[in-house]
């Protein structure tokens, strides 16, 4: 058994996991919008390009932007093998969405629940403010959010085994600890895969943490970086937003404001 006693940190190391857990219930949204507004598209925090890929398949041309290696590998794998189309369309830059320089203008950015991966105020704003600079003036800016009101101080959770490769499986088990005093969220999460005979063959651990996101701060946020909200929604069936939902989603242009 391959066992790693120190946790990793953020998302190295498990790249290869990532897409058998995701939530790909905003596809079908941001799908949406792009036939709304259109090529160019930005994917802040792409990941595994679990959306850019979607996109680039329906013929949208779209950079996909990512930070951490272990997610850019497995993205550049997946591009390796992909259809003429993705290839013809997608573009894959590791890079840091704090911090950002590209020499385009979007018709559409987006940032899939991503965003508390900025975890001071500084971190925050400065990418909200690369954003502005890389959004054409027409364009939309999809914010993505789970507000921090409604995250559990703690939480453990352990879901169901998956198939992975070789006949083996992978399952996903997790402890969450938020401090609402400091507004931080810590995850740990643990990866197991097993062989045919359900032996423990491999153990994956990752420490991340991430903002805890609150509407007034967000608010405050979103108009220091020269934004308006032109609408928001409580879910990706673009139900009303209210304080009991799960999700925040932000439909954002630039403001008029200087």
């Amino acid at each position: 058994m391959s066992e790693g006693n120190r946790a990793k940190s953020g998302y190295e190391g498990i790249g290869r996991f990532y897409d058998l857990f995701a939530d790909n219930s905003d596809i079908l949204f941001f799908v949406k919008y792009a036939k709304k507004f259109g090529s160019p598209i930005l994917d802040i925090a792409a990941g595994t390009g679990r959306v850019s890929f979607v996109l680039a398949e329906k013929g949208y041309h779209v950079v996909a932007l990512e930070r951490s290696p272990s997610m850019i590998e497995i993205a550049r794998q997946r591009f390796k093998t992909a259809s003429q189309t993705i290839a013809n369309n997608l573009t894959i830059i590791e890079g840091d969405m704090t911090n950002f320089n590209i020499d385009c203008k979007f018709h559409l950015v987006i940032i899939p629940n991503s965003f508390g991966h900025a975890i001071s105020t500084e971190e925050q704003l400065s990418t909200l403010r690369c954003i502005h600079n890389h959004l054409s003036d027409d364009g939309i800016f999809i914010l993505d959010i789970i507000p921090g009101a409604l995250q559990y101080e703690h939480a453990e959770f352990k879901e169901n085994p998956v198939s992975f490769s070789n006949d083996s499986t992978v399952e996903r088990e997790g402890i969450i600890h938020s401090d609402m005093l400091r507004q931080l969220m810590q995850v740990n999460l643990r990866y197991i895969v097993r062989d045919s005979n359900q032996n423990i063959i491999e153990e994956v651990k990752v420490e991340s943490s991430a903002a805890l996101l609150f509407d007034k701060e967000i608010d405050l946020l979103i108009h220091l970086a020269r934004f308006e909200i032109e609408n928001e929604f409580g879910g990706f069936d673009e139900s009303a937003y209210t304080t009991e939902s799960v999700r925040r989603i932000l439909i954002l242009k630039k403001s008029n404001e200087e």
